[in-house]
């Protein structure tokens, strides 16, 4: 047999000193401990010191089976395990045991045991109960704590969806009264117009369709349930319809035709987006068509991640027009000044003698 045989546990401390249950390493015949964790401290209630370098069997009853079946595993070198009820006053113990031999060269060197459990049976079972008792109680507190929590956020949502309601509102009111305001502005300038010179009559109607134009959009806004966008079509719908009314008249041969898809634009970009068409319009009305019969078609479509807006005319093309679209002619440098500010890019093309396409991309 190997003599002072080291200690295979004792290189493991932070393994099983705070392990939960009881692990000691014995050496030797004597059964002398040369390991023992905390939780084996605390099950005899005595200090490591008190403990290591003792034989095992003064640690225990002399009665105690677990010294029989240590010297069995000893000598025989097979595991075992040992598992009873003991009768001790004032209640009954529930003891536990693992056995298993420490081999060296072969032969049995010692034994390490572990202790699963130990206490009275009565402390035991109450322990469970008390636990299932302590967890039912704390259940009912989270249900009712969440019960609680989805009331307050209930109350929460519905004051937000009150305030959102509040605020939808106002803004409806306050783009209906910009809208009215617009309007005035518009009829104190038509009632300009017939004071006017005729050279200047026509710079007074350019003004007042753009001040229509965005009197269209506030209209729109103060109408729709929607939160600070506007649907395409319906916007550019009667903004075909306002033109047609100021600059064409009941008894004029030029139509404007609008096509236009299911598409929405935010606010701040309808009113330069508005104000572009007016300006895009106003041009094939007074350029296109200089025998006053003729199509401008406004058509707006997706393609991929963008939109493009395009006003075709089917008039004289572009060589007859060309002067307005020059440096320096305000029409040309609104219509520039409305892309930038939409974030498009526009492209012009041309069919002399078939007309004028101007198309404008911008991102959705």
């Amino acid at each position: 047999m190997v003599p002072n045989p080291p200690s295979l546990l004792a290189d493991l401390p932070n393994s099983l000193d705070h392990a939960p249950w009881a692990v000691i390493e014995l050496a030797g015949e004597a059964h002398i401990v040369r390991y023992a964790n905390s939780a084996f401290c605390r099950l005899i209630n005595k200090s490591r010191d008190q403990v290591l370098g003792r034989p095992f069997d003064d640690l225990l009853q002399p009665s105690d089976k677990c010294l029989t079946l240590l010297d069995r595993v000893f000598q025989t070198g097979a595991a075992a395990s040992y598992t009873a009820e003991e009768q001790a006053p004032p209640l009954p113990l529930l003891f536990s045991y693992n056995l298993w031999p420490v081999k060296a060269d072969g032969q049995t060197a010692g034994v390490m045991i572990q202790v699963n459990e130990t206490g009275p049976v009565h402390e035991t079972r109450h322990a469970i109960s008390q636990a299932l008792l302590l967890g039912a109680l704390r259940q009912d507190e989270l249900i009712q704590a969440a019960d609680l929590a989805n009331v307050r956020l209930k109350t929460e949502i519905d004051a937000r969806i009150e305030r959102e309601k509040d605020a939808k509102l106002l803004t409806n009111e306050l783009a209906h009264r910009v809208k009215n305001n617009l309007q005035v502005v518009a009829a104190l300038i038509g009632n300009e117009v017939r004071r006017t010179p005729e050279p200047w009559v026509q710079g007074y109607r350019a003004t007042q369709a753009r001040i229509m134009a965005i009197a269209e959009l506030y209209d729109l806004m103060s109408q729709s349930s929607r939160d600070r966008t506007v649907v395409l079509e319906g916007y550019l719908t009667q903004l075909a319809k306002t033109l047609s009314v100021s600059l064409l008249g009941k008894t004029s041969r030029i139509q404007i035709a609008v096509e236009a898809e299911a598409l929405e634009i935010d606010a701040e970009r309808g009113v330069p987006l508005g104000l572009l068409v007016n300006e895009l319009i106003t041009n094939a009305v007074k350029h296109a068509f200089p025998d006053g019969a003729g199509l401008v078609t406004l058509v707006v479509r997706r393609i991929g991640k963008e939109v493009e807006l395009s006003v075709t005319d089917n008039g004289i093309g572009m060589a007859a027009q060309d002067q307005e679209s020059r440096p320096g002619k305000h029409g040309s440098d609104y219509v520039a000044i409305f892309v930038r500010q939409i974030g498009g890019i526009l492209v012009r093309s041309v069919t002399p003698g078939a007309g004028t396409t101007v198309s404008i991309t911008f991102p959705m």
